[in-house]
């Protein structure tokens, strides 16, 4: 499962098993980390013209990789490049047998290399390290559970304060894997993380940015274990995603996709109904019904006449939906952008709670009125899509500590409510009722403007009403989401985003997924 994101102790059992499966030693495995490591540092050296490159090796096993990728780029790669070992040990330190192997290995081979060198770090014999010059990380790995201090400290302030590029092996040091790493600690930060074999949750979380650069998950042979059979953390691919899409059948018309309900928009917010409405006929929807004021209406018969009106009787918001007057044929609905949360607005969307039965998708003022009224959080139908950014969810759930504590809440809330939560960011976060989590890969930094979030709501309900079970339609609808965002930084500078670019980039998103080539 190439796009598991494991836990430490999942990780270790996952080399057990490789181990066991393919007859080999921890050496051996070592020995395969730091070949497929170097051969990626390797080009990353061609790649930006790189001078001298300097590895600070730990005295533990990620140290030991960091000594193997030394030697593969001397014996295998034939660098001519100036290559220094950077031993990195206080006094009486203690060696894994591993990296005591390692070290042997490299004196008999650095002496037939007029090019490999070998440095004791030390406070006075520090290195004046160049812009031009690689310091590969290798001091911890992901095993480190408490605080560096002491000379290992000094170590990576050094390292921090180097002009070169940095590279860090598994994990940049001093960073914890699996739990929040507090402000004050020393940890590397790299320019790029080589992740063997697996992301690693620390990876995709905003408090770490400062630390993390490109992340590269590198291909080391290793095994997903047969025993981790209920891996909670993945990360939505490419592949993956493909694999939900769905062909258009050839005679098919437009009551074969599906007929949507959008109740959003009023007065003083038009714009926020308006991009909804246009993601969801663009992510390919049969047939959208808006329900909203007059002047969202009149905009919709400008910008989207695709669109069918079913007007409220009030001018300003929203105060009232007669369902008999509705299409029979709905078959999904989405509230929330632009509504406000006006005493009337709030009565229609307890309305809807009592109503509709199928899952609903809920965004912005919709949650902010689940926010004010809890207790309806428990007429939910069950697999309802809510779309939360930070402050909205913590609006649901409270106060995370970190990053991490965040992570768990949102478990917690889709486990006890049995409501798929997408909470949104850099790296979106679909939680399912089964606590499973997807981190989306796709999107950037432009994405982050006004109504983006409205977007991801029209196209969640599209996929609804075309028939996708909820938990494909929010992991599907974020990553297209993503991949249209991306399709327009193809083309464009990202912070010329805007939110109403993205329905019309979302079929180069798709071609993308496709492997099509852009326009």
């Amino acid at each position: 499962m190439e796009n598991a994101v494991l836990t430490v102790s999942e990780i270790r059992e996952c080399e057990r098993f490789t181990m066991q499966k393919q007859g080999i030693s921890s050496l051996q495995l070592m020995e395969q980390a730091g070949a497929a490591c170097a051969e990626t540092l390797y080009y990353n050296v061609l790649l930006y013209d790189i001078q001298d490159v300097y590895f600070y090796v730990g005295t533990g096993n990620n140290g030991g990789d960091g000594v193997v990728m030394a030697i593969q780029l001397l014996e295998e790669h034939h660098l001519t490049n100036q290559l220094h070992l950077v031993i990195c040990a206080p006094e009486n330190a203690r060696y894994s047998s591993e990296m005591e192997y390692q070290l042997q290995r490299w004196q008999t081979v650095s002496e037939q290399y007029e090019n490999a060198h070998t440095i004791h770090y030390s406070a006075d014999n520090q290195l004046l390290e160049r812009e031009e010059d690689i310091v590969v990380d290798a001091l911890f790995g992901i095993g480190l559970n408490k605080p560096v201090t002491g000379f290992f400290a000094d170590v990576i302030r050094h390292i921090n304060e180097s002009p070169a590029y940095v590279v860090s092996v598994d994990v940049p040091s001093g960073l914890f894997s699996d739990q929040h790493t507090p402000d004050n600690n020393a940890v590397v930060i790299a320019d790029k993380v080589l992740s063997v074999q697996f992301q690693k949750t620390a990876f995709l979380l905003p408090e770490n940015n400062g630390y993390v650069g490109e992340i590269e998950v590198v291909d080391i042979g290793m095994e997903l274990s047969d025993n981790l059979e209920n891996i909670k953390r993945m990360t939505l691919e490419k592949d993956g995603m493909l694999r939900l899409f769905r062909p258009r059948p050839r005679y098919a018309h437009k009551g074969t996709f599906g007929h949507g309900l959008l109740v959003a928009g009023c007065e003083r917010m038009p714009g926020a109904a308006v991009l909804a409405a246009k993601s969801a006929m663009r992510g390919g929807m049969g047939k959208l019904t808006v329900h909203s004021v007059k002047s969202v209406c009149q905009t919709l018969a400008i910008t989207l006449p695709e669109a069918i009106h079913h007007l409220d009787d009030n001018e300003q918001y929203v105060s009232r939906i007669d369902w008999n007057s509705l299409p029979e044929n709905l078959n999904a609905v989405a509230l929330g952008p632009g509504l406000g949360t006006q005493k009337p607005t709030v009565a229609v969307m307890k309305d809807i709670l009592d109503t509709v039965k199928f899952p609903l998708v809920i965004d912005a003022d919709a949650l902010n009125m689940l926010a004010e009224n809890r207790t309806w959080l428990a007429f939910l139908p069950p697999y309802s899509i809510l779309t939360p950014h930070f402050a909205e969810f913590e609006r649901l759930a409270g106060k995370p500590s970190d990053d991490f504590d965040r992570l768990e809440r949102a478990k917690q809330f889709a486990q006890r409510y049995t409501v798929i939560l997408v909470l949104k960011g850099h790296h979106t976060v679909v939680t399912l009722p089964d606590g499973r989590q997807f981190f989306n890969t796709t999107g950037n930094a432009g994405m982050a403007t006004a109504g983006s979030g409205d977007v991801l709501t029209g196209l969640i309900l599209s996929l609804l009403a075309q028939g996708y079970p909820p938990e494909h339609a929010a992991m599907l609808g974020v990553f297209l989401h993503g991949a249209a965002g991306d399709a327009y930084a193809h083309d464009n500078d990202p912070r010329t985003l805007i939110a109403s670019d993205l329905p019309e980039y979302l079929s180069d998103g798709i071609l993308a997924m496709k492997n099509v080539e852009w326009r």
